[in-house]
C-alpha cells in the first residue's frame, strides 16, 4: 500500500491563510469588544468555517494491490485498478479532490459507465509508476 499525498499550489495555501487570519482577527475583535458572548451564532460559524478551511489539506491518494482509494474532506472513491481506462495530464479547474491546478485525470469505468477524479498528488510519476505497477 503506498500513499500519496495531494499538492499544494502557493495560492491555495496564501488563500486559506489569508481568510484564516481574516476570521481569526474577526473573532479577536468580537473578545476585546466583550461580543463573544453576544453573538455565539457568529463566533460557532467563524470557527467552523476556519476548521473548514484547513479540512482539504489532509487530502490523500491510496494505492492498495486493488483499489485507488481517494479521501478528501468527507468525500471517498474507492476505485478498482481494473476499472481505470486512462490516465492524462490535465489543468481543468473543475471541483477535484485536488489543491493544485497540475492535475491527473483518472478515467475509469462505474458500474459499466465512463467516469473520471482528477487528482493532483505531489510526486505524480511516483503515483502513475505505483498504478501501473499493481494494475
Amino acid at each position: 500500500m503506498q500513499v500519496f499525498r495531494s499538492k499544494k499550489d502557493w495560492w491555495v495555501v496564501a488563500f486559506i491563510i489569508c481568510m484564516s487570519g481574516l476570521l481569526i482577527q474577526l473573532l479577536l475583535t468580537m473578545q476585546a469588544k466583550g461580543n463573544i458572548a453576544q453573538y455565539p451564532v457568529h463566533t460557532t460559524v467563524y470557527v467552523l468555517t476556519v476548521l473548514i478551511l484547513w479540512w482539504p489539506f489532509n487530502t490523500r491518494y491510496q494505492i492498495t494491490e486493488t483499489h485507488l482509494n481517494i479521501r478528501s474532506m468527507f468525500v471517498r472513491w474507492h476505485i478498482p485498478l481494473t476499472d481505470i481506462q486512462q490516465i492524462t495530464p490535465s489543468q481543468d479547474l473543475s471541483a477535484a479532490p485536488a489543491l493544485s491546478i497540475k492535475r491527473l485525470k483518472i478515467n475509469y469505468l462505474k458500474t459499466g459507465q465512463p467516469a473520471f477524479v482528477m487528482v493532483s498528488p505531489k510526486d505524480q510519476h511516483a503515483f502513475v509508476q505505483a498504478l501501473g505497477k499493481n494494475n
